[in-house]
């Protein structure tokens, strides 16, 4: 069966048009700053005019100038161009840096929604090929089942690594508008990923995934779909809800849950 199509944005922000815009017009300044060449203080170009002509009549008794104050205004007010437009494009990207900070606390809805679609979209997928195929949780099982099946097993690895890169980006999302510390509480109980966590806890290996101690897989991957409770808030007002009433467990592996994803 054909994948269905996922477009994925540069960054994931840039579904909110006016974080695009913002993050569009920072990136060109940043450009435009560095670019600009070296160039001496107003005050060093004054003194240098000054300097010159002391030496000249210290060394051969060149008369000082009469338009010697204006000369020496002129290569200040020359220098001063440059360092003025260095001073607005550095205070142009503070600013620029500021408002994004600003706009993805008050955006991160859109944002998160639209990667919740996405995981949408790939558990969808699963479904549809397990219903075609069967549990296909290893090569092996593809095999036993004839080509069609190792073409949908292949699929299924590019769709672990689809969900993969999905929760680094929802990772990098959050970290930009929840607590470092929350966080690090919804991570170790999973509740980003999963629902009803506290109420009922995840198999000892889904554990070990959670915690990094194993990556996914595709016998992780229908698991996850089968269970019915994979997913991805599409806010932080979801997640926090989904967490709040998370408890310590223990050890995953504590023996009362029966489950493994590949059986």
């Amino acid at each position: 069966m054909p994948p269905r199509r996922r477009s994925t944005p540069a960054s994931p922000w840039h579904v909110v048009p006016e974080i695009k815009r913002t993050e569009e017009a920072l990136t060109q300044t940043e450009k435009r700053l560095a670019a600009l060449p070296a160039a001496p203080s107003p005050e060093h170009a004054r003194k240098a005019v000054v300097d010159a002509a002391v030496a000249a009549l210290r060394g051969n008794g060149t008369p000082i100038p009469d338009d010697i104050g204006q000369r020496a205004a002129g290569a200040y007010t020359a220098a001063l161009v440059p360092v003025s437009e260095r001073e607005a494009l550095t205070s142009a990207v503070a600013s620029l840096k500021r408002h994004v900070v600003y706009l993805r606390t008050v955006h991160a809805g859109p944002v998160l929604a639209s990667l919740a679609e996405r995981l949408d979209a790939i558990t969808a997928e699963v479904r549809d090929i397990i219903a075609a195929h069967g549990r296909l949780i290893d090569g092996e099982a593809a095999i036993d089942a004839g080509p069609e099946a190792v073409t949908a097993f292949t699929r299924l690895r590019q769709l672990v690594k689809d969900v993969d890169a999905l929760r680094a980006t929802q990772r990098d999302v959050l970290r930009d508008v929840v607590d470092p510390g929350v966080l690090n509480s919804i991570y170790s109980a999973g509740d980003e990923q999963f629902t009803d966590v506290a109420r009922s806890p995840l198999p000892a290996d889904v554990q070990r995934v959670i915690s990094g101690a194993r990556r996914r897989n595709v016998a992780f991957l229908i698991w996850a779909t089968e269970s019915g409770r994979h997913y991805l808030p599409a806010s932080v007002d979801e997640l926090t809800a989904e967490a709040g009433g998370a408890v310590d467990i223990g050890s995953a592996d504590d023996g009362t849950s029966r489950s493994s994803f590949n059986h």
